[in-house]
């Protein structure tokens, strides 16, 4: 079952696709899968091979391999003490693995050593989200599209609109992507019917735009989604985190998903 519901969030295939005269590019696996290979490769040949590493956690990333990710990075915090892009990195991984109050501070740290901020707007603004602090979200989201345009952070920023209310901003947002037929934009257009209460139109919208089988399975969760707090429909929409895999904490505003619970002695008071 949560591999069906991780397809639901996985990134497509790469294919060009026209959007208001500019062309969207989505990941491409197949080239990262060949990255994490040469990295790994590098590494067998040197194996204190710095950009090999950060390379490889790169790719690791983009694939989803959280952990092989983790493996890379450890390896180049050994061998390169405070290099900004180990602890952006790892702030990126912690987001994905759903413990956004680990990644604020590594993000913060990263912008001390020196990272570009906008480097990891993207994922700094998704750890907000995931906190249900939606404001600082769009704020980052916005950064991030603004020096480099991406469909993803355009997808979690409509989101993010639509999950604070603001529904009709967050369907002219989207609507670009949906003209261009990206197919995780529907995806997200379904979270953000259910968001609003619309789940009948959410469901029929899956299984206009997926595999009958995975529109069974997920029909359920979608029901189920407007009754989440802020942040819990985020966690659904962008980590595939549903409301069976999860249990809500006694203060209401955090998620446990199971196996991967978020930290209570190392949750800072803020970023800094």
């Amino acid at each position: 079952m949560l591999a069906a519901l991780a397809v639901l969030v996985a990134p497509v295939s790469a294919v060009p696709a026209k959007a208001q005269g500019r062309t969207i590019i989505v990941s491409d696996p197949a080239a990262d899968q060949r990255l994490l290979d040469e990295a790994t490769a590098r590494l067998a040949d040197n194996a204190g091979d710095t950009q090999a590493m950060r390379d490889g956690a790169s790719a690791a990333i983009r694939l989803g391999e959280y952990e092989v990710a983790l493996g890379f990075l450890n390896r180049a915090e050994v061998a390169a003490p405070g290099d900004p892009f180990v602890q952006a990195a790892r702030g990126t991984v912690m987001v994905h693995l759903g413990q956004p109050r680990m990644a604020l501070p590594m993000f913060a740290q990263a912008e001390r050593l020196g990272a570009p901020p906008v480097d990891f707007a993207a994922d700094r603004g998704l750890a907000h989200d995931l906190l249900g602090d939606q404001p600082s979200a769009q704020y980052y989201y916005a950064i991030a599209n603004r020096i480099a345009p991406d469909p993803d952070v355009t997808r979690r920023h409509a989101f993010s609109l639509a999950v604070a209310g603001q529904r009709d901003a967050a369907e002219r947002m989207l609507q670009p992507l949906l003209q261009a037929d990206d197919p995780a934009a529907w995806r997200i257009r379904a979270f953000m019917l259910a968001v609003s209460g619309r789940s009948a139109e959410a469901v029929s919208l899956l299984y206009a735009v997926l595999p009958r089988q995975l529109a069974d399975n997920l029909a359920p969760y979608m029901r189920s989604i407007p009754r989440l707090a802020p942040g819990q429909q985020v966690a659904a929409a962008h980590l595939g985190i549903f409301p069976s895999e999860i249990s809500v904490m006694p203060d209401g505003d955090r998620l446990v998903p199971a196996g991967r619970p978020f930290g209570t002695d190392d949750q800072p008071d803020d970023e800094d």
